[in-house]
């Protein structure tokens, strides 16, 4: 009994560690690390769980399972990450299988399906999460994101609005940082506001397809005030400010994107054109 009690004791510091690993990889972006990680991970929880289930400690064995379910759940979105998109979906549908009224799951698969162009069934996948998950502004944003790209703008902007209006319930939802840069922020206090960076990224979107540029850059803007590292705000601010020659201003906003993203064209571009106007 105790040679057993070690062994689940060393799968489950395995499997944690190899949990926390794969987290932080997904973090920075290195997608096939995370992908084996968790891969780790999950192995190591199942094994425990068959090890538990044999004893007959079935409650036990079902709480692992769980574990290595979720594991598995997020090997699913760095298959994502890295374009493997059927293969996600497969992923995505055996947990939706073992947790039909999971909210993230049902997310996960409109997301998977958004990428592979099958917007109709994203839809339905991001509507059935907002069933379960009514307030959620992550879930909004993303069904936003859907009817933008089937051509509905004004379904999009009601959709953000919702967003933009939903009360973050989660640590993970809120921003709270010093404004080290926002080309609009004259607030150097700490700030605490909910992180909706992205929806107002995508409204900023919506408004440019729009044509309605003051309203876009507005949006922009307040992408910055949320997260002042959000990259493509950074970009597209960027570039309204110098179709309204706001060189200096845009100037600011390409160095910093450079900063976050070494070597990204459009900044590098944007960068020297803001310099060629600011020395005329």
């Amino acid at each position: 009994m105790a040679k057993m009690t070690n062994a689940l004791r060393d799968l489950d510091r395995l499997a944690e560690e190899s949990h926390k690993k794969a987290r932080i990889f997904f973090q920075m972006g290195r997608y096939e690390e995370a992908l084996a990680a968790y891969g780790e991970a999950d192995g190591a929880w199942k094994k425990i769980a068959e090890m538990l289930f044999e004893k007959g400690k079935e409650d036990s064995g079902q709480e692992f399972l769980e574990k290595a379910q979720e594991a598995r759940s997020c090997a699913g979105m760095s298959l994502f990450k890295l374009g493997k998109y059927k293969e996600a979906l497969e992923i995505v549908d055996a947990s939706l299988e073992a947790k039909p009224d999971s909210p993230i799951e049902w997310s996960n698969r409109g997301f998977v399906l958004s990428a592979l162009d099958r917007n109709k069934e994203a839809l339905e996948a991001f509507e059935k999460a907002l069933s379960l998950d009514p307030e959620s502004p992550k879930i909004l944003t993303s069904n936003g994101i859907v009817y933008f790209r089937m051509g509905l703008p004004e379904k999009a902007l009601e959709v953000f609005d919702r967003a933009l209006a939903a009360e973050p319930k989660q640590a993970s939802d809120w921003a709270c940082k010093l404004p080290r840069f926002s080309f609009f922020s004259r607030n150097k206090a700490p700030t605490m506001r909910p992180d909706n960076a992205e929806t107002w990224h995508w409204k900023g979107n919506v408004f440019l397809e729009l044509g309605e540029k003051e309203k876009a850059l507005e949006a922009y803007k307040n992408a910055l005030e949320s997260d002042p590292d959000h990259l493509n705000s950074l970009l597209c601010g960027g570039d309204l400010l110098c179709e309204f020659s706001e060189h200096r201003e845009a100037f600011k906003c390409y160095v910093r994107a450079l900063k976050l993203s070494p070597g990204n064209e459009v900044a590098k571009q944007g960068k020297e054109l803001c310099e060629a106007k600011i020395n005329e």
